[in-house]
């Protein structure tokens, strides 16, 4: 496997959170005719969000599938995005190529991020933009992450992608390319029938747990199960008695 996101299928859950790119997209704002990149572009969410506000996007990223999948959505509204794949430690782009770089959990699981904030900077103008999101530190997602990287030990892709959930850490990181940060606290709603079948899902399509589970023999992965299900019963239920959680991300708005 020469991508971690190669595991699961994160198609099948990235819809669920096209509110972000949404939110993301108006708070900037974008403006029609802008030349937008969307880094780690996964399944299309964000470069569909930014098309949709008339920019001129190209999206990449490193797993084939997801791009191929991020096309066929693309082509049912009728959205015009230039598709790449290749990675943002080093994005075949010219310096200055785009106004905005966005990426919506998708650079902060790069495992040489100063490599890839470096990219992200050189690609855009003097008055170019970067907006990523991440998940905050102590919300369900990251203590999801935590949990699998007990498992996942030695893999540096969930320790870093957790050091974006602590806003002093993520500035550390952006601070040598830009100047000005400013974050946006939201909350993201995951629903669910019940923990169970929210957990089932997390294992059948979400990469670090897919990764996390493989690790594991029979007994241990009982074992772990009851471990996320008594984490993920630790928030209240909906009044109907469903998943419905505040899961709690930022958004670092960077200019240079």
């Amino acid at each position: 496997m020469d991508n971690p996101w190669e595991a699961g299928d994160f198609s099948r859950i990235a819809p669920s959170a096209l509110i972000v790119s949404e939110l993301l997209c108006d708070e900037i704002p974008l403006y029609a005719g802008q030349r937008v990149l969307d880094i780690g572009c996964g399944s299309g969410n964000t470069a569909m969000a930014a098309a949709r506000r008339r920019t001129d996007v190209t999206a990449i990223d490193p797993v084939a599938p997801l791009i191929e999948h991020a096309k066929r959505r693309a082509t049912v509204e009728h959205l015009e995005i230039k598709w790449e794949e290749g990675t943002a430690e080093s994005l075949p782009f010219a310096d200055a190529a785009f106004d905005i770089a966005l990426s919506t959990f998708g650079l902060i699981f790069s495992t040489k991020p100063n490599a890839s904030v470096a990219e992200a900077a050189r690609v855009l103008t003097p008055l170019g933009k970067l907006v990523l999101t991440s998940w905050r530190e102590g919300g369900l997602t990251d203590q999801l992450f935590d949990l699998c990287e007990q498992i996942l030990v030695g893999d540096p892709m969930l320790a870093v992608a957790r050091k974006w959930g602590r806003p002093d850490e993520a500035c550390d990181m952006l601070g040598p390319h830009f100047s000005r940060i400013r974050v946006v606290r939201r909350d993201f709603l995951v629903r669910a029938i019940d923990t169970k079948h929210w957990l089932a899902g997390m294992k059948m399509f979400l990469a670090p747990v897919v990764l996390a589970y493989e690790k594991l023999n029979a007994a241990e992965a009982t074992e772990w199960d009851a471990r996320i299900l008594e984490l993920a019963a630790k928030f209240p239920p909906a009044p109907n008695g469903t998943l419905f959680t505040h899961v709690p991300y930022l958004e670092y708005h960077c200019a240079k």
